[in-house]
């Protein structure tokens, strides 16, 4: 391949059937390290121009770009191409078409537990690591390899929820549990939704869990550990009483 090109695949997904288009990329530069947005961009323009993608910030901030490179979850904005990468739709959630999945059965999991009845005051302080789990850009990244999302029917019908919980789901939900607004009362319930979604399943495979944010959230101690230790303390407060 000349120095000035970089040939990469796309797995396209249309009429129920996947199939890969190759692509030659003709570089800005030949010292550039084209992200895959810019190959996907160009692609769309000389190519397959009607070729179907998601992106939006174009700045790792809103985390609707992802895709998977060589089978990895990555950001489309930030991920670079190498010779003879092969991008495609990420596998964990339904393809509608082409790079586009189907995403929405995920915060579907979170209608009704945002009950908190002061919002938004500025004079409370959250504790650091609530601020840390603010930095998820839902980017979905942390479904590869998460146990309990594997478990998930990705076709489900009338746009339900998703029955079984991941890494996302646990996020938002510890999120709410820390945030010094929510009520004591609110609390239990949420850990409630945590053990519904299947959160046991994290205790028994805590140890081999290998779930990785798009961003660098450390989403084993920051969010399955606390909620962890919360779902079973108050389990074993419910016992002693």
């Amino acid at each position: 391949m000349d120095s000035d090109k970089l040939k990469v695949r796309i797995k396209l997904f249309r009429d129920k059937k996947s199939f890969e288009v190759e692509y030659i990329y003709k570089k800005k530069s030949l010292n550039e390290r084209p992200m895959v947005l810019d190959v996907l961009l160009q692609a769309q323009e000389e190519k397959i121009d009607d070729l179907s993608f998601r992106y939006g910030c174009r700045a790792r901030n809103c985390g609707v770009c992802t895709v998977d490179i060589n089978g990895k979850p990555r950001l489309a904005c930030r991920a670079r191409v190498k010779d003879d990468d092969l991008i495609s739709p990420i596998s964990t959630l339904p393809v509608i078409k082409d790079l586009i999945v189907k995403r929405d059965g995920i915060p579907r999991q979170m209608i009704g537990y945002n009950r908190i009845p002061f919002k938004n005051n500025l004079n409370v302080e959250a504790e650091s690591s609530y601020h840390n789990l603010t930095a998820c850009i839902e980017c979905y990244a942390c479904l590869d390899g998460c146990p309990l999302h594997k478990k998930n029917n990705l076709e489900v019908k009338n746009n339900d929820a998703y029955s079984y919980g991941n890494p996302f789901s646990f996020l938002k939900l510890q999120r709410l549990y820390i945030d010094p607004l929510t009520p004591e009362e609110e609390k239990k319930g949420i850990i409630e939704k945590a053990k519904s979604l299947g959160l046991e399943t994290y205790k028994k495979e805590y140890k081999n869990l290998k779930i990785k944010c798009g961003v660098g959230i450390n989403l084993k101690d920051e969010v399955i550990k606390p909620l962890l230790n919360a779902a079973f303390s108050y389990q074993n407060e419910k016992k002693n009483k």
